[in-house]
């Protein structure tokens, strides 16, 4: 890979590392990775343009470097790659101030970042699941031993979507604002600054992500954290809902599955989840109550049971 970096790149780096499916190094104290394209090589035009906008706005986003001949993907074995020289001034665990922070960057953005349309992307999720557990189920034993909780709990929040869908609607409040795909609980390459890591969606999107990685996290200030941030963000009923749909949607643990698939963590990782069932739902239950203050949102029966059997 040093070779091909060195050619590409005009840069010489004394040493690559390699995790998983990217490649590190350092060049004159700066960072770089060198990570495999996993979106439509179609839509890379349109994220490169974006990410020179925000750049040009002084949004301090990792940068995508060009090869030699222009071209923004290097294909190496016939497989994409991308080249970003990363911010270490912004590449740490997601907070809630930068996720308010971004959200508030005014913005004109391509078509190919707009999501939207979670209940079709959650069913395909579930379809492409169910596939792999069916040929996988023998492989995996703790997450096959889970599964179908997590099918049943995402069922739950599709649900839950659909029936927001169906009585509200949204208002002027309800844009696409910056947002990212993954939002994991820890320091990795999936930052919030990520190029390959950043699209355009509902602003409900983020702090739901939010509100579940800080389960994970131990994070117990987390509802001080929320009074905070809707001291100074307002969102609709319509958009209430939509953050207690996502909450409900289990991304971790598909997140993890996709991993383990893709031999990029041990199966075991998942008993960081599953190990925590019973408290995940209590907490559930104390975010429903949380928005249940302020909103008359919809009732999930289970979450109610949780509050009133305490």
């Amino acid at each position: 890979m040093k070779n091909t970096i060195n050619y590409y790149y005009n840069l010489n780096p004394n040493k690559i590392n390699q995790i998983f499916d990217y490649y590190y190094f350092y060049i004159n104290n700066e960072l770089y990775y060198f990570c495999i394209y996993t979106k439509n090589p179609k839509d890379i035009k349109g994220i490169y343009q974006f990410n020179q906008e925000l750049i040009q706005k002084d949004v301090l986003v990792n940068e995508i470097i060009n090869n030699r001949t222009g071209t923004i993907l290097t294909y190496v074995n016939q497989i994409p790659y991308l080249l970003t020289k990363i911010n270490i001034n912004v590449n740490k665990p997601a907070s809630i101030a930068e996720i308010s922070f971004l959200s508030n960057i005014p913005i004109s953005y391509p078509k190919e970042l707009m999501r939207g349309n979670w209940g079709n992307l959650w069913i395909s999720k579930i379809d492409y699941l169910e596939y792999h557990h069916e040929q996988n189920y023998q492989k995996y034993p703790l997450l096959s031993s889970s599964f179908n909780y997590f099918i049943g709990l995402s069922e739950n929040a599709i649900g839950y979507l659909n029936q927001t869908i169906v009585k509200l609607k949204p208002e002027k409040a309800d844009i696409g604002v910056i947002s990212h795909d993954v939002m994991a609980s820890d320091d990795t390459v999936y930052g919030l600054y990520d190029p390959q890591n950043i699209i355009i969606d509902h602003k409900a999107r983020d702090i739901a992500e939010y509100i579940k990685i800080a389960f994970f996290r131990d994070n117990y200030a987390i509802f001080d954290e929320l009074d905070e941030y809707f001291k100074h963000h307002y969102f609709s009923f319509y958009g209430i809902q939509l953050i207690m749909s996502r909450v409900l949607w289990p991304s971790f643990y598909f997140e993890v599955y996709d991993a383990v698939l893709r031999n990029q963590v041990n199966e075991s990782m998942v008993l960081k989840i599953t190990s925590r069932i019973e408290e995940y739902e209590k907490y559930l239950a104390d975010v429903f109550r949380y928005f249940h203050k302020y909103y008359p949102i919809d009732d999930v029966a289970w979450l109610t049971y949780h509050i009133n059997s305490r």
